[in-house]
């Protein structure tokens, strides 16, 4: 059987080529700026831009081209490709709060768009990747792995997401819909363009999906019903000045549950995520060597939902209710200052989060407010042309846990025009949340923040002819790690965690049709009083991540694998297997100059897998498992 399917996913990669030709044609003009390269400029690792050759940091690029082709259900699904990202999800839909990435072995990163940090009090980024379903306004995301506390805020432990979007080109309409196994139906229709100095998109998605089936047929209640809407305004007030209004909103309604809720007779669990944000963003370019940019924004995260879980006296389901509100206002102002071979950076950060918990109705946490004050300043010496060093310091100053530093130092050299060395550090400092410490029974006001340092080695190289290599050591302390009893659950500092890892990636254009890369990751993250070596097995020693695409005029694909090894779980037969491979293939064909259909089949060998387990607390074989084999089909239509 999986003979057959690999025998066809190498038929429709023909087929493609065929449809538009038996011999080679050179790729449209546009083509040529799809491949993103070394020489490529980012701004996630300064706040300034530089050649992503010259970054002293290991940086990921996904470009707007890469979510164009392969058409990524939501933010978290475009981080899987990454390489050196692990994604652990229970389900399709559900458990928003309970998703969670990491990038080098933990889980405290920041996520930004267009600079504008995401995150809120008392929750993950990967509790929102979920909610960002329209990722076409998109026109790349840089993902930073390793510590950035200076610039992003001294929580940035694992690395950093920025989300840069992209501003429309003359006037557009777009619709879409498509559909899919499982139930899942996608409407869209978007519109864009610019005028008179004024550029605008607005934007409305609808997405749905019905229960899944694992690669065993077990069909699995997971139910989402979403709706998305993201505007965007922007105004050239001058040549130089350049203001943005942008607003976000996600709401849904899920319904889920794990297999083995299931067939033990419980209830459906019920959630409703609302989510929004808005943006203001003012640009000034003051003069050739001066610039300043300037947000204020406000968010809202609210997630409530309803729960089962045995009561060990009658044996029956118990139902709970939980209820999480957070609203943030921001303030930010960074000013770049170019003097002589000295690029000077300082800058201004203001948060301030409500946060209101409510656990069977009653409220647990009531409207908690927390207030940080962040000053940053650094510092790009241009020592010679070859040599680069940049220093900087974060102060912050926190409502409830009074002052801290977090320095950063890092030197970079050009061994030769196309090969770049560097060696940093950098500290990093964070405080508990008020979940944490204010949560009824397993709440703990006595917590210590916890704070670290990372050290960093890393090397990229342009070989020319389209291959290109980087590659990366890190080495991470972390003091008063935050965790929780491992009898009583309630939260705790556990004491010190040390984990390393190194990275390798390879990308190599092999011409104008084809384009590859390979990425490895090794990770290790040492054992703590509340869990085991590697989070409790639930982050791959070695994780592979290898990609294929393909394109040849109004035909492109993309062949995507990544392989998880040495996942063992907290305990034996944690999870169905400790090391597998899923494998996703997306097609496009342009029919017209405005219209083009697509094909995206998701673990296309039908592998049977899981990402989160209850065998530790439970019995044999209670797994989250993944959805099997699915595929969905659509067509999007522009005037």
């Amino acid at each position: 059987m999986k003979k057959s399917i690999r025998i066809a996913v190498m038929a429709a990669l023909a087929f493609g080529a065929l449809s538009v030709g038996g011999q080679a044609y050179a790729a449209n003009d546009n083509n040529s700026t799809d491949d993103h390269s070394l020489g490529e400029t980012v701004v996630t690792a300064t706040r300034t831009p530089n050649k992503e050759l010259k970054a002293n940091a290991n940086i990921t690029v996904i470009t707007g081209k890469d979510i164009e082709r392969r058409h990524y259900t939501d933010l978290t699904q475009a981080l899987r490709d990454v390489p050196g990202v692990t994604v652990n999800q229970h389900a399709p839909a559900g458990y928003n709060n309970s998703t969670k990435f990491y990038i080098n072995g933990s889980e405290d990163v920041v996520l930004l768009i267009d600079g504008v940090r995401q995150n809120y009090a008392g929750g993950f980024a990967a509790s929102l990747t979920s909610a960002l379903k329209d990722l076409s306004g998109i026109d790349r995301i840089e993902v930073l792995h390793g510590s950035a506390s200076t610039l992003y805020g001294s929580d940035a432990k694992g690395g950093v997401i920025n989300i840069i979007t992209k501003k429309a080109q003359g006037v557009k309409t777009t619709l879409g819909v498509g559909y899919g196994s499982y139930g899942r139906q996608l409407y869209s229709a978007a519109n864009e363009g610019n005028a008179n100095g004024w550029d605008w998109r607005v934007k409305y998605q609808k997405d749905k999906n019905s229960d899944f089936k694992d690669a065993h047929g077990n069909k699995t209640p997971s139910e989402l019903d979403a709706d998305s809407i993201n505007l965007h305004l922007g105004k050239e007030l001058s040549k130089a000045s350049y203001l943005a209004l942008n607003f976000r909103s996600y709401k849904d309604s899920d319904r889920y549950q794990a297999l083995h809720e299931k067939q033990q007779g419980f209830p459906v669990n019920l959630g409703n995520y609302d989510h929004f944000d808005t943006s203001l963003i003012w640009n000034v370019q003051i003069d050739d060597s001066t610039k300043n940019q300037m947000s204020v924004s406000r968010s809202k995260y609210n997630y409530d939902l309803t729960t089962y879980s045995l009561d060990w006296l009658t044996l029956l389901p118990v139902k709970s209710f939980y209820e999480f509100d957070v609203q943030t206002w921001r303030f930010s102002d960074q000013f770049d200052k170019q003097l002589g071979d000295h690029l000077l950076t300082a800058g201004f950060e203001f948060t301030k989060d409500d946060t209101t918990i409510k656990n069977g109705g009653a409220v647990s946490i009531g409207d908690r407010t927390l207030l940080n004050r962040s000053f940053y300043l650094q510092d790009q010496w241009s020592i010679i042309p070859t040599l680069k060093l940049t220093a900087g310091i974060r102060h912050d100053s926190n409502s409830a846990f009074g002052s801290h530093n977090s320095p950063s130092v890092s030197l970079g050299y050009d061994i030769d025009p196309l090969t770049h060395a560097y060696v940093s550090y950098s500290e990093y400092f964070i405080t508990p949340t008020p979940n944490q410490l204010y949560a009824p029974t397993y709440g703990n006001a006595n917590l210590k923040p916890e704070s670290g340092n990372t050290k960093e080695i890393g090397i990229a190289h342009d070989f020319g002819r389209g291959l290109s290599l980087t590659a990366s050591y890190f080495k991470r302390h972390s003091k008063n790690r935050i965790g929780y009893h491992p009898m009583t659950y309630q939260n705790i500092n556990v004491g010190d965690e040390d984990a390393h890892g190194w990275s390798l990636q390879f990308a190599k254009r092999v011409d104008s049709h084809w384009r590859a890369r390979v990425g490895y990751t090794q990770t290790h993250v040492g054992k703590t009083e509340q869990r085991g070596e590697n989070v409790d097995g639930y982050l791959p020693k070695d994780q592979w991540n290898i990609g294929v695409d393909y394109r040849n005029r109004d035909f492109d694909s993309s062949l995507l694998a990544r392989g998880m090894i040495g996942r063992p779980g907290p305990v034996s037969g944690a999870f169905p297997s400790n090391n597998y491979w899923v494998v996703d293939l997306s097609m496009n064909y342009k029919v017209a100059d405005a219209t083009k259909v697509y094909l995206k089949a998701n673990n296309i060998f039908n592998q049977f897998y899981a990402e989160h387990s209850n065998v530790k607390w439970g019995a044999p074989g209670q797994w989250w498992t993944a959805p099997g084999r699915n595929f969905m089909v659509g067509v999007e239509q522009s005037f």
